[in-house]
């Protein structure tokens, strides 16, 4: 009896460590993304926006990185012990319902337990996001000193968090209108007859929910990278250029946001700004000039953080691929997407035609929607998050991170390329070579983020075996 009970408290332990955690949820994310092509629909280089398969992989895949994201950021800001403990007792019931909400997603008879299953598990993380928030509204009071030194980064968390929670909801009032509408629901269903009607409003919603969840996402991953590589402890002139970087991003989060909820909730119709060409077709859309100012005051930290890279080799690239993945984010929104919405007479809005009905060069529109998708909202998000995970609970294998920062280098700048030739040419091999390689450099990561925690729960079900350690030499310190 004594037995099972020290075992069972030693479980409780292992499910409460944030390590093991994080461990079981990048197996999870990396496992899906080594079998995404095998599942029934899922089509990477399909031209135009995702399917509706895709769409339900998409989120089997980036609802863990979110909930990963939870508890890396959680343990780096040391938020309050009951929220870090809420997380990681979350990890295997959200793990499981994605789970399920996966297998229960084809078969025509289960849909409806589909929907359900996963309303839970979105709810389930909502209700961790608003724990989390208010945990981060603490921060400045628990944390005063640290605050002071890190307030630039702290913003841009705060307001991404707040971003993400508003676009998870736009999520969910589009699934509730699509499959039941909101007749139900007459003071509502007044004002989205009056916002231009059911179609209108879920077409605008959805739009919103995609376009904001991301870049809050990716302007987030940049604040904690800034943390994780130990800004403040730079000299005071460097440190404001990052903070001034950071700032930037949260202009553009806050902007961001603003428009996409004003166009969803309301009439108001984004516009394009910088209009050229015949029917003034071509133009940057204000939302997408929005979303790039996230990027680029990405951008801007990397001046100063260049000063935070390790003297220690292997972290050192392991750094420079994280800022890697900004940089080649924002190579192809904007050097690729920006120069698409100053042609639209030619690449046109999904279809053939003349303007303003369309152009002749619409399938490489379609081609560039498909592959920056995978690449720059897919990708590179899970990339630099899984890499800031990765530096802070991952201290040896210097080898192997070198290794891991090679293969992410190059999908990184073959992926980058292929997004390019997949827009001028229609062909996604280039593009998938890359990807391909940057799933590599995850899977080494996660192969090495085994090893440890592994070895440890052996160890806790057989306590009186220790786990294999290399014999100390005669001069080493005991």
């Amino acid at each position: 009896m004594k037995i099972l009970f020290d075992n069972m408290t030693n479980v409780k332990k292992f499910l409460s460590n944030p390590k093991h955690n994080a461990m079981s949820t990048l197996v999870f994310i990396t496992f899906f993304l080594l079998i995404g092509p095998l599942l029934p629909g899922v089509n990477w280089f399909s031209l135009g926006d995702f399917s509706l398969d895709m769409v339900n992989f998409f989120h089997t895949v980036m609802v863990p990185f979110v909930f990963l994201l939870l508890i890396y950021t959680s343990e780096l800001l040391n938020l309050y012990p009951i929220e870090r403990k809420a997380v990681n007792l979350s990890t295997y019931p959200v793990l499981f319902l994605t789970l399920l909400g996966l297998i229960f997603f084809y078969p025509a008879n289960t849909q409806n337990l589909d929907y359900v299953i996963q309303a839970l598990r979105d709810v389930w993380m909502l209700v961790l996001a608003i724990l989390f928030f208010v945990s981060l509204i603490m921060f400045p009071f628990r944390e005063k000193d640290r605050f002071r030194k890190i307030w630039g980064a702290y913003l841009v968390v705060l307001v991404g968090t707040v971003s993400i929670g508003i676009a998870s909801i736009m999520g969910m009032i589009y699934e509730y209108g699509s499959l039941f509408g909101y007749s139900s629901l007459s003071w509502f269903n007044n004002d989205v007859a009056a916002w231009g009607g059911l179609n209108t409003f879920l077409g605008n919603i959805l739009t919103s929910h995609s376009h904001q969840m991301l870049p809050a996402l990716m302007g987030g991953i940049v604040a904690l990278a800034t943390i994780c590589f130990g800004y403040e402890k730079l000299p005071m002139v460097k440190r404001n250029i990052v903070n001034i970087g950071l700032l930037i991003a949260v202009f553009g989060i806050i902007s961001m946001s603003y428009l996409y909820f004003i166009s969803s909730f309301g009439t108001y119709t984004i516009p394009a700004i910088f209009i050229s060409g015949a029917y003034g077709m071509n133009g940057l859309a204000l939302d997408d000039s929005q979303t790039g100012i996230v990027g680029i005051g990405a951008l801007v930290t990397i001046i100063g953080l260049y000063y935070t890279l390790s003297s220690r080799r292997s972290d050192k690239l392991l750094q420079a691929s994280e800022m890697y993945t900004w940089i080649a984010t924002m190579a192809v929104m904007t050097v690729v997407g920006y120069s698409i919405e100053f042609n639209e007479t030619y690449y046109g809005f999904g279809s053939s035609g003349v303007p303003p009905n369309g152009g002749s060069g619409y399938q490489f529109d379609m081609a560039f929607t498909d592959g920056h998708l995978l690449f720059a909202f897919f990708l590179m998000p899970l990339l630099a998050g899984i890499i800031l995970v990765f530096i802070h609970f991952i201290k040896e294998h210097d080898v192997m991170k070198k290794t891991v920062a090679l293969f992410a280098g190059a999908g990184i700048t073959i992926g980058g390329l292929g997004v390019l030739v997949y827009t001028m040419t229609l062909s996604w091999y280039i593009e998938a070579i890359g990807l391909g390689l940057v799933i590599v450099s995850i899977l080494i990561m996660t192969l090495l983020f085994m090893e440890t925690p592994i070895t440890n729960f052996i160890h806790l079900l057989n306590p009186g075996k220790q786990p294999n350690r290399k014999p100390l030499k005669k001069n080493e310190a005991r």
